[in-house]
């Protein structure tokens, strides 16, 4: 039971890693035209809401995989898994 559990959490995870490498792109290319406009630094916050609403459904859906499978983290150590998965800007 705990191996389906833990499949369907990483199923869930895929969405949110996808959208987590888009905005890192999208972030890459703001930050290239925003040192030659800085208004264009704004667009950033465009799609801020979703990358803090994917950046938590993958943090606990880390948290509660960790748990269930005996490595117990807390929440706010699956927060830094998830930002460790992209290189810094």
């Amino acid at each position: 039971m705990k191996t389906i559990i833990v499949l369907l959490l990483s199923i869930i995870q895929i969405p949110c890693f996808i959208e987590g490498w888009i905005s890192y792109f999208l972030n890459s290319i703001v930050k290239l035209l925003s040192s030659l406009i800085f208004f264009l630094a704004i667009i950033s916050f465009v799609w801020w809401p979703l990358d803090m609403l994917c950046g938590s459904l993958w943090a606990g859906c880390e948290y509660m995989k960790r748990n269930l499978l005996g490595d117990k983290i807390t929440f706010s150590q699956a927060v830094t898994l998830y930002t460790q998965l992209f290189p810094s800007l």
